[in-house]
């Protein structure tokens, strides 16, 4: 597991949890479309992405779904209904091939109770992941949808999704443009202007199935 990518993700941040959890469970590789957790079933296994990028599906009882998250290397999956023995209250399922650590949750458990600076370091862990959907959500409400769209390419990059070419930054979007939409809050119909008018204000360019992107700072600043 060294030899794991990890210049992303909680990895940058010093927390090597990787390390903690390299004798426990089995680490499997996903293409993509893989369900690893599914909505309003029991969490029977904890999840460390250890490279990849997942989507995170919340679906009404009506059956309409919509994205309200991407986790990628260092983030940890099915952690809050493994600890508190309810159902999962969304699905998450692999965007690209992905690498993960797959422990069973009582095996987790076990090791969270015996390890107290583990235990800390997870806490550290969700503690980040609230103060990023906090984020989210007052980005939802306050900012543009370009500027939602900026932050979101700037994470993909983050994340790994585009590789630099120079000092331009390339992302072939694993998601579709419709799931892209619903991540920023957005029609697709209404993606698509922001995408030409980024387009020809010359924030990004659009070619041969990949979103160029000259400056990030100036994108992810919108």
């Amino acid at each position: 597991m060294s030899s794991i990518d990890r210049q992303s993700g909680f990895f940058s941040q010093g927390l090597d949890v990787d390390t903690d959890f390299e004798d426990l469970g089995v680490v499997r590789t996903y293409g993509p479309g893989a369900e690893l957790l599914q909505q309003g079933t029991p969490a029977d296994e904890v999840y460390l992405i250890l490279d990849g990028l997942v989507k995170l599906v919340w679906t009404e009882p009506k059956g309409k779904q919509g994205i309200v998250g991407l986790r990628s290397r260092g983030y940890l999956l099915g952690v809050p209904p493994a600890i508190t023995g309810e159902k999962s209250p969304m699905s998450a399922v692999t965007l690209v091939r992905s690498v993960v650590q797959r422990i069973s949750a009582q095996e987790f458990l076990e090791c969270l109770r015996a390890n107290p600076p583990l235990a800390w370091k997870v806490q550290q862990i969700h503690s980040r992941e609230l103060c990023e959907q906090l984020n989210s959500l007052g980005e939802l409400a306050c900012c543009s949808a370009r500027s939602r769209l900026g932050r979101v390419f700037k994470r993909l990059v983050e994340a790994g999704q585009a590789p630099a070419d120079g000092k331009k930054n390339r992302v072939r979007l694993p998601l579709k443009q419709r799931e892209v939409a619903e991540l920023i809050g957005v029609t697709p119909e209404h993606l698509n202007r922001i995408l030409h008018a980024l387009s020809r204000d010359g924030l990004l360019h659009v070619r041969k199935g990949w979103i160029v992107i000259p400056n990030l700072q100036a994108l992810s600043a919108l």
